[in-house]
């Protein structure tokens, strides 16, 4: 007998639970396949976070130690709990009667074993591994909504960390622009309006690099927050810069049909409908037969002991179970619309995703290719023109910081798209992140 075919006896019969490596390994499977790297072993996770990690690190650091994914792990326990409820019956009922008169006694002994779980069973039992099956595909579809996630605060915080190299350039620059503007003002070669202007310029740059380094820190706390990370280990440091644009526009028009073929959430809700239409079937038939019994009945009489067979029969002369076949129908229903809710928010989405990565690459490949030529451009002609006398220092300071601009501009366009296309994958891997419309510019 298989590995396979004794636990399937062992849950039939004595009411074992599914051990959980039983009931990960499938979920486990698939992320490997998925994701390509395996989670850290916990042993290893210190030693990891002692280097500088990069985006892989991080994501498999999340996937070994995130308490939300622990969460959703805990549910396939607790549904795999159910499929041992539903395959076992109940407890064999055993009355004892005595009676003493002045010269006698009389006993009678009655053993009753439930069988209306027999006939359930196979109901109960498509019910719990419907509810199994919903725990896989959610509890998968939080390990890869992790992972994008991840990714996507990593870019984040890559980002801001080289957002701040762009505004110490740009406060350098500001601060330089009202430095030499205060010391002609000192000499009387310029208006307090001029003066005015460079200095507020400058303080403008200031509040600007508080505001990126801030944003650092924030992005820090969030992607701790997704490794389930906290005290001496979230000192880790981060290492890697923002990839550059693929050569060619992603391939996203069948993105639609890929999230709607994929996705873990529909499959979720398809099992959860699955057992609401089994534990339906059962509340029906038990507003026909509520309880029904069969065994053995012993009495002793002055002749001698007599034995029979007995039945226990429930009437539903009041109870018909409305109650719980209504919630039944209720949950059917539910799961129904659920369903139906997930697949248009899930094609919605893939297709804000679609237009958010191609418009995101498009806006970041014109930065590249036209505006920042240009602006590098024109601070060299301002230089050019600067040593031959022809601009005043201001022109070249404003150049340059025009540059800092559209470097600025290039950035936040070529995160956007690296959050799409981490969000796109795991639309073509099963999970949706979110159901809202994905970052504007």
């Amino acid at each position: 007998m298989t590995t396979r075919a004794a636990t399937l006896a062992c849950v039939l019969w004595f009411g074992c639970v599914p051990s959980t490596r039983e009931l990960r390994a499938p979920i486990d499977a698939d992320l490997e396949h998925k994701l390509g790297s395996p989670r850290v072993p916990a042993s290893e996770i210190d030693a990891v976070l002692a280097k500088p990690i990069d985006e892989a690190a991080a994501v498999r650091i999340a996937l070994a130690t995130s308490p939300r994914l622990a969460v959703a792990l805990d549910d396939l326990g607790i549904a795999g709990s159910e499929l041992a409820s539903a395959t076992v019956l109940g407890p064999t009922a055993v009355d004892i009667q005595l009676r003493f008169g002045s010269h006698d006694h009389e006993y009678e002994l009655d053993a009753i074993q439930p069988v209306l779980g027999l006939i359930e069973m196979p109901r109960r039992r498509a019910a719990a591994h419907a509810d199994i099956s919903a725990a896989r595909a959610t509890a998968e579809a939080a390990a890869l909504q992790l992972a994008a996630r991840v990714e996507i605060a990593w870019h984040d915080l890559l980002a801001a960390q080289q957002e701040l190299e762009l505004r110490r350039t740009a406060f350098d620059a500001a601060d330089a622009a009202a430095t030499l503007r205060e010391r002609m003002h000192a000499a009387g070669n310029t208006t307090d309006l001029a003066q005015a202007r460079d200095r507020d310029a400058r303080e403008q740059a200031r509040v600007a690099l508080g505001r990126a380094e801030a944003a650092i820190e924030l992005r820090r706390e969030a992607l701790n927050a997704l490794l389930g990370l906290s005290g001496d280990r979230t000192k880790w440091t981060a290492t890697g810069a923002l990839r550059e644009l693929p050569a060619e526009a992603p391939q996203l028009d069948a993105l639609e049909a890929t999230a709607v073929s994929a996705s873990l959430e529909l499959a979720a809700e398809r099992a959860h409908g699955e057992a609401a239409a089994n534990t339906l079937g059962v509340e029906r038939m038990r507003a026909f037969v509520p309880e029904l019994g069969v065994g053995a009945s012993v009495i002793d009489r002055d002749a001698g002991a007599e034995v029979g067979p007995a039945i226990r029969l429930g009437l539903p002369l009041f109870d018909q179970r409305q109650g719980p076949r209504a919630r039944a129908a209720a949950e059917l229903h539910h799961a129904e619309h659920e369903t139906e809710a997930v697949a248009v928010e899930l094609r919605a989405r893939a297709r804000a995703v679609r237009v958010a990565a191609l418009a995101a690459y498009a806006e970041a490949r014109h930065l590249r290719e036209v505006v920042l030529p240009l602006r590098q451009q024109i601070v060299d002609e301002t230089l050019l023109h600067y040593n031959a006398m022809d601009a005043d220092p201001f022109q070249l300071i404003l150049a340059r910081r025009e540059l800092a601009d559209a470097s600025h501009d290039y950035l936040d366009a070529l995160r956007r798209y690296w959050n799409a296309s981490s969000e796109a994958t795991a639309l073509g891997r099963g999970a949706m992140l979110e159901r809202s419309t994905p970052e504007a510019p």
